[in-house]
C-alpha cells in the first residue's frame, strides 16, 4: 500500500507538468532485425510513457545505427533506446543511462546481451571457436554491437587475432535474415547473430534449427543459446539536450512500470565495465584513439619509459666519467701485465721448443724401433731366397728359369715391401701419413696367408670364412703390417704345439672384422690383460715386443678396435674391426 502511495506521489508532478501545448518527447529507437525479442520490443514501454505523459505527446522513431548516432550528437532527440554497446559509445556526446530493460528470459540487467556464432547443421567439422579458423565469415556491419563486435571481442578473449582469424569477412547490413541465407547457401561458412534470434523464429513456428546450429554454446544467465560472454541489456538513455527534470520524470515512469505478459519491465544496470573492456580490446569507439599516435599520446603512454631513458642517459654520463677514471688506472695495470705476459710467453716458447725437441727425439726412437721390427720381415724373406739360390749354386745344380724367376720376383716383391715400410716411416716422421685409401683387405689376407703357409709348413691354416672383396678405408702398407703381425704371431704359437689357426673376415653394417684364433699355449687372465694394456714385452727369444705395439698404434690411428680373448682349450682369439670403405667418396672428394 505504501509503495502505491509513493508511486502516486511521484506521478502527480508528471501529470501536472504534461500539457498538450508542450513540445513532444522524442525517442530514437535503434533498428533491431525482426523478429524482435521481448527485450527489443519497445512498444509496451512506449504505450506506458504515452499514458503517463498524456496529453503531452511521446513520439518514437526507428533509426539506423549511423543515423541514430548523428541524432544523438546533434541533440535532435530527447532519449534513445539501443544496445548497451551503442549507449556506451554515446557517452562522449553527453548521453546518460536512465534504465535497462529486463524480461523473463533475461532477468539480470547486467547480463542481458550476448551473441552466437552459427553455421550449417551439417558442418560436423565446425564445433569449437578454433574450428572456425580460416573459414569465410559474415556479420551485420562493422559497428554493430549485437551483430559483430561482441563476437570479435570473444575471439580476442581467447587469444586469437581477429584480423587474421577468418579467411574473409563480409557484411550484409542490418538484416539478420541475410546472415541466415549466407550460411544456408554456403556463401559464408560462419556468421554471427545476436543471442535469442534463432529461438524467436522457433516461437513463431519458423523452423531454423533443422538447418542451423550454434558453434561452441556456453552456459550463462541468458535463456537462449549463445557463444560469447554476456553484457548489459538494451539501455534507455537521455541525450545532452534533455532537461534534468524531464529526465527524472521519464526515469520514474519507466522504473515504476509494472511487468507485462512477457515480463518486460525496467531496472538499472550497474556494471558497464565489460562493455568498456570490449571497446578497449578492439580499439574502437571511445578507444579508437589507440589506433592513432601523437606526440601527446606517446608521452602519456610511455612517460615511464622516457623517464627511465633520461635517468639512463644521466647514469651513462656519470658512468662514463667514472669508467674513464677506472680505464686510466686499468691501462697502467694492463701495460704492466702485458710486459709480464710477454716475458711469460717468451719463456713458454722456449719451453715449447724444448718439448718439441724431446718429442722429435722420442718419435725418432719409436720410428727406429718400428723400422727395426718391421724391416726384419722382408729382409729375412730376401735372405731366404738368396740362401736358396746359393745352395743351388754350391750343389752345382742347374738353376731353371722358373726357379730363378720365382726367386727374383719374390725378392723384388719383398724389397718393394721394405721400400714401402721405409716410405711409411718417413711419412710418420714428417707427419704426412694418410689413411683414406680404398684397401682390399681380402686380397691382402690371401696373399699373406700364402706367404706364411710356406714359412710355417708345420702349422695348419684354416681360411674358409674369408669374405671376398671387402674394402676398408685405410693405408695398404699399415694393413699389411697389421695382418702380418697378427697371423705370424698366431702361427708361431701353433708351430710349438702343432695346432691350427682359424681366420675369419666378416662384414656387418659399416664395419669389417678380422678374427684370428689359434690353438696355442694356455694363457692366463694376466697374459690377456697385458696384451690389452699394450705392454712392451715379448716371450720370444728374438722378439722386440713391438709387434702388438705397432698393431695398437695402427688401429688407434684408424679409430679401429682390438679385442683379446683366451680360448678354453688353449690359445688366443684376436678380433680387430675397421670401418668399411664408403663408395660415395674416396676421402679426397673424388667419386669412387
Amino acid at each position: 500500500m505504501l509503495r502505491k502511495i509513493l508511486i502516486l506521489l511521484l506521478l502527480i508532478p508528471i501529470v501536472g507538468f504534461s500539457e498538450s501545448s508542450e513540445k513532444p518527447i522524442t525517442i530514437g529507437l535503434i533498428h533491431f532485425s525482426a523478429p524482435l525479442s521481448n527485450d527489443m520490443d519497445f512498444s509496451p514501454s512506449l504505450k506506458h510513457l504515452q499514458k503517463v505523459f498524456a496529453p503531452r505527446k511521446v513520439i518514437a522513431k526507428v533509426y539506423s545505427s549511423a543515423d541514430l548516432e548523428n541524432a544523438v550528437k546533434e541533440g535532435k532527440i530527447d532519449f534513445f533506446y539501443a544496445s548497451s554497446g551503442f549507449f556506451y559509445r554515446m557517452l562522449r556526446f553527453g548521453a546518460c543511462d536512465i534504465a535497462t530493460v529486463v524480461t523473463n528470459e533475461k532477468p539480470e540487467p547486467n547480463f542481458g546481451t550476448a551473441g552466437a556464432f552459427i553455421t550449417r547443421r551439417d558442418r560436423t567439422d565446425i564445433k569449437t571457436l578454433e574450428d572456425m579458423r580460416g573459414k569465410t565469415f559474415a556479420a551485420n556491419y562493422e559497428s554493430a554491437f549485437h551483430g559483430y563486435r561482441i563476437g570479435i571481442a570473444e575471439l580476442v578473449k581467447h587469444g586469437y587475432d581477429p584480423k587474421n582469424f577468418f579467411s574473409s569477412t563480409h557484411f550484409v547490413g542490418e538484416s539478420a535474415h541475410k546472415l541466415l541465407d549466407e550460411v544456408i547457401s554456403g556463401r559464408a561458412e560462419v556468421a554471427f547473430i545476436r543471442a535469442g534470434w534463432l529461438e524467436e523464429h522457433e516461437y513463431q513456428n519458423i523452423a531454423v534449427f533443422d538447418k542451423i546450429k550454434v558453434v561452441a554454446p556456453r552456459p550463462g544467465k541468458i535463456a537462449c543459446l549463445h557463444s560469447t560472454s554476456a553484457y548489459p541489456n538494451n539501455t534507455f538513455a537521455a541525450t545532452f539536450s534533455v532537461k534534468s527534470e524531464l529526465a527524472r520524470q521519464v526515469a520514474v515512469a519507466l522504473l515504476s512500470m509494472k511487468p507485462g505478459p512477457t515480463g518486460q519491465h525496467w531496472s538499472i544496470a550497474t556494471d558497464f565495465k565489460p562493455v568498456d573492456e570490449l571497446y578497449k580490446s578492439l580499439r574502437v569507439g571511445p578507444y579508437e584513439y589507440l589506433n592513432q599516435w601523437s606526440a601527446k599520446r606517446v608521452l602519456k603512454e610511455f612517460w615511464p619509459i622516457f623517464a627511465i631513458i633520461i635517468l639512463g642517459v644521466l647514469g651513462l654520463i656519470v658512468h662514463s666519467w667514472r669508467a674513464q677514471k677506472l680505464i686510466d688506472r686499468a691501462t697502467k695495470r694492463l701495460l704492466a701485465a702485458e710486459r709480464t705476459r710477454r716475458e711469460v710467453e717468451k719463456r713458454a716458447q722456449e719451453l715449447t721448443a724444448k718439448m718439441e725437441t724431446e718429442q722429435k727425439l722420442n718419435l725418432v726412437a719409436q720410428l727406429s724401433s718400428m723400422f727395426a721390427h718391421e724391416m726384419n720381415q722382408p729382409l729375412a724373406a730376401c735372405k731366404y731366397f738368396v740362401d736358396g739360390l746359393k745352395a743351388l749354386l754350391r750343389s752345382k745344380t742347374a738353376i731353371s728359369d722358373s726357379v730363378l724367376l720365382y726367386s727374383v720376383s719374390n725378392m723384388d716383391k719383398e724389397l718393394d715391401r721394405a721400400s714401402s715400410i721405409v716410405n711409411k716411416v718417413r711419412e710418420y716422421s714428417k707427419q704426412t701419413a694418410s689413411r683414406d685409401s680404398k684397401v682390399d683387405i681380402s686380397s691382402i689376407l690371401h696373399e699373406i696367408c700364402q706367404t706364411l703357409a710356406v714359412k710355417f709348413p708345420e702349422a695348419t691354416l684354416h681360411t674358409p670364412d674369408i669374405e671376398e672383396s671387402v674394402f676398408i678405408e685405410a693405408d695398404a702398407v699399415e694393413i699389411e703390417i697389421l695382418v702380418w703381425n697378427l697371423l705370424k704371431n698366431a702361427l708361431e704359437e701353433c708351430s710349438a704345439v702343432q695346432g691350427a689357426t682359424d681366420i675369419q673376415l666378416k662384414t656387418s653394417g659399416e664395419t669389417a672384422c678380422l678374427t684370428v684364433s689359434n690353438e696355442g699355449r694356455k694363457m692366463s687372465e694376466q697374459d690377456v690383460k697385458n696384451l690389452s694394456l699394450n705392454v712392451l714385452k715379448s716371450d720370444k727369444r728374438e722378439g722386440l715386443g713391438l709387434g702388438l705395439k705397432v698393431v695398437h698404434s695402427i688401429l688407434e690411428a684408424m679409430n679401429g678396435t682390438i679385442d683379446f680373448r683366451a680360448n678354453d682349450n688353449g690359445g688366443l682369439t684376436v678380433k680387430v674391426c675397421f670401418g668399411l670403405w664408403k663408395e660415395e667418396s674416396d676421402g679426397n672428394g673424388r667419386q669412387d
